[in-house]
């Protein structure tokens, strides 16, 4: 379907980005959406389009913590457009019930620190925006304490500092502590943030490239003695939450400590566009990782850049570098999409959607139209489509399109 024609079936999709995170929000939650099990005051994702067994093994606790973060976001851009967030709301804590009941009805049952923070981040969200509109917190709070207790527990003194991935102990990496770094910001422990960050930068952070590795695995040496291996992987969520911290730093501090996070934090995004952006004509598109758990990465970065962008703490360069790789990115993955009518057949390419009940296929890659990368008859996994989602808000909270 050419693009002219696409449009035809979104009104003000061509000039509004809240229009297009709209559309995304909604096909999310219809093609994926469903009852834990059938419970009642249940809502979770399931991992896949069509739908795996309801008692299929697959379970992903994180991208159930990023959808719970893309509802927060959905619900404040409906505060903000006069909208009523009250159906959503009352989904996100339906999904956190599900992925409390889930997970043996203790939210901290998941083995990975990382998971949980992510689940943490989302839920202080959900949090701060039931106060805004006077809502019940009563629960998310009860399940916020409870994570945060397991993850400072994680944080140790183990190679000087940082944060255990799992439970086993025997990695330490960025994945977990730069989640960790912000909840700290956000939970009123700025020297515990900036412990945190620092080990960051001073075990993982490259300074040639101002990206961060993955971790460091605890080893023993071959004279048997403990060491460490660094494990040089680099990934783009890795600089969203750390950003995301030094950003939230420097704007909490004042004189040379506020402006040293702030020159951090210009460092990471220099790094993310140089790292992970690509230029696309006249766009500069962040590149994505794939499928499975690596589908969801860049839109994690998406959603922290949004925030650099914003920041007052932040040169206006590096702001506007920002911006621009969110915006861009977000438009190309509209424009690479392929709309689907779920009444339809969904491995036809030629049907036509009903404007009324259309829904969005997004590619995993923002660089490749949908039709390439997600073609029909092929499954659709729920992380790379929060992935789009989670940019498309992102784009939506700096501007409709001019």
């Amino acid at each position: 379907m050419s693009q002219d024609a696409a449009e035809s079936f979104v009104p003000h999709a061509a000039t509004d980005r809240r229009v297009r995170a709209a559309l995304a929000a909604r096909t999310v939650q219809q093609l994926f959406g469903r009852r834990l099990f059938g419970i009642p005051g249940t809502w979770i994702g399931s991992v896949a389009f069509p739908h795996p067994t309801q008692f299929s093994n697959a379970w992903h606790y994180w991208w159930q913590a990023h959808l719970l973060d893309a509802l927060v976001d959905a619900a404040h851009r409906q505060e903000e457009t006069g909208q009523d967030s009250e159906a959503t709301r009352k989904r996100a804590h339906q999904l956190l019930r599900a992925v409390t009941l889930r997970s043996g009805g203790r939210v901290v049952f998941n083995n990975y620190y990382d998971d949980m923070s992510w689940l943490m981040l989302a839920l202080g969200q959900l949090r701060d925006l039931e106060e805004s509109v006077g809502g019940d917190t009563k629960r998310v709070t009860t399940a916020g304490a409870r994570l945060l207790k397991d993850i400072r527990a994680a944080h140790t003194t183990d190679l000087d500092g940082g944060m255990f991935w799992t439970r086993e102990r025997k990695y330490k990496n960025t994945a977990t502590t730069g989640p960790a770094a912000l909840i700290a910001c956000r939970t009123s422990a700025p020297q515990e943030s900036a412990n945190l960050l620092t080990w960051l930068r001073e075990k993982l952070w490259d300074p040639e490239k101002c990206v961060f590795h993955d971790g460091l695995n605890i080893i023993t040496t071959d004279d048997g003695k403990p060491g460490t291996k660094l494990e040089k992987a680099v990934y783009s969520y890795n600089s969203g939450p750390a950003l995301g911290a030094a950003v939230e730093l420097a704007e909490g501090s004042e004189g040379e400590e506020g402006a040293e996070w702030a020159a951090f934090g210009a460092e990471i995004v220099a790094g993310a566009d140089r790292e992970f952006g690509r230029d696309a004509g006249d766009r500069r598109v962040l590149r994505t990782h794939g499928s499975g758990d690596a589908g969801l990465f860049t839109g994690i970065l998406a959603r922290y850049l949004a925030e650099a962008a914003e920041s007052p703490a932040l040169d206006e360069n590096t702001r506007r570098t920002a911006r621009r790789l969110v915006l861009d990115t977000a438009d190309a993955l509209w424009e690479g999409r392929r709309e689907f009518d779920p009444q339809l057949d969904f491995n036809d390419p030629q049907a036509r959607p009903d404007p009324e009940r259309m829904q969005v296929i997004f590619s995993p890659d923002p660089l490749k139209h949908a039709n390439e990368a997600q073609p029909a008859g092929k499954t659709v996994e729920l992380g790379t489509q929060i992935q789009a989602w989670t940019t498309l808000e992102a784009a939506a909270r700096l501007d409709p399109i001019v």
